[in-house]
């Protein structure tokens, strides 16, 4: 049976919220680079302002500033954008190491040439080692802009630390890698992604949370949404790497496939992976509405990450 997943309402346009979103996190992350890269050569300067400038979804800081906007109501600030950029810092170093010829050897990234392809594997996973410090001090700094209690800001940090580290991010990238070759069932097949690409899907909802000052329950549904929302997303993508393009996707299309990997259409077929998906995108639009957080943005965040095409 296919799940469908709770509408955000007629009247919010998704694509134009998701422009306007996309314009302002750009500005942040351009606002930012300098402090990213001040004091590295210029040699590392180059291939980490290449990585930082290259367009995406900004799926991770959208979700961030939507849910400091979910606790706290009204217009965020231009600090809150900034302390969001801190998620896709550490999301753009996990694709430059991601795409090196170790990983995944990928030629193509978010449309253009992978880091490594245009300054080499040294200089790329160089230059992505150095994006890790970079996104913390970008995410203190916005958090004593916003007058973060210290408390809360260690908080963040560790969130941070704990959603792109062994524990989350890069645990699941190596589990990912163990996995090719392999039969894996649903239990195992979920424990990769909800490392890899879970991990810090969830922690942009829990550190616009904390910086906004969310009490427990709020919290812990944002918590619960995240967790949801980051299954969804690596469903979809698994889905997406048979069904789409290379030029739609802005990466090489079929990776998954030649690379002997299990993924959630493999295990349970196209129809059975988007009927998981839907699933999980109810759960975690439930898990908002038990908590009475109310936020149209989260719902057609949430619907776009089921309908999306890239």
């Amino acid at each position: 049976m296919t799940v469908q997943a709770p509408s955000a309402g007629p009247s919010f346009d998704t694509e134009a919220f998701l422009v306007r979103e996309r314009e302002r996190v750009n500005a942040a992350l351009a606002a930012v680079t300098n402090d990213a890269v001040a004091g590295a050569p210029e040699s590392l300067r180059a291939p980490m302002g290449y990585a930082l400038e290259t367009p995406g979804k900004r799926i991770r800081p959208i979700l961030c500033a939507a849910a400091w906007r979910a606790v706290r109501g009204g217009e965020a600030t231009d600090a809150v954008y900034r302390l969001a950029a801190a998620v896709e810092i550490v999301h753009t170093y996990s694709l430059v190491h991601d795409d090196l010829p170790c990983m995944d050897d990928d030629a193509l990234r978010r449309g253009r040439p992978t880091v490594h392809r245009v300054y080499g594997n040294a200089r790329a996973m160089l230059a992505g080692a150095a994006l890790i410090p970079a996104a913390v001090r970008v995410l203190d700094g916005a958090a004593r802009t916003l007058a973060v209690p210290a408390e809360t800001r260690r908080a963040l940090v560790l969130e941070l630390c704990s959603a792109g580290g062994a524990e989350g991010m890069v645990g699941g990238q190596l589990m990912d890698l163990e996995g090719e070759g392999r039969s894996l069932d649903w239990d195992a097949l979920e424990a990769v992604h909800r490392c890899k690409t879970g991990a810090l899907l969830a922690a942009s909802l829990r550190l616009g949370g904390l910086a906004a000052g969310a009490e427990e329950d709020a919290l812990a549904a944002l918590s619960a949404y995240g967790r949801h929302i980051g299954l969804a997303f690596q469903i979809v993508d698994d889905i997406l790497d048979v069904v789409g393009e290379s030029h739609a996707l802005g990466k090489t299309a079929g990776k998954d496939e030649s690379s002997l990997k299990s993924t959630y259409p493999s295990v349970f077929g196209l129809d059975g992976a988007r009927s998981l998906a839907a699933a999980s995108i109810a759960d975690a639009l439930s898990d908002l509405h038990a908590a009475a957080v109310t936020s149209p943005d989260l719902e057609a965040l949430a619907r776009y990450v089921l309908e999306r095409t890239h």
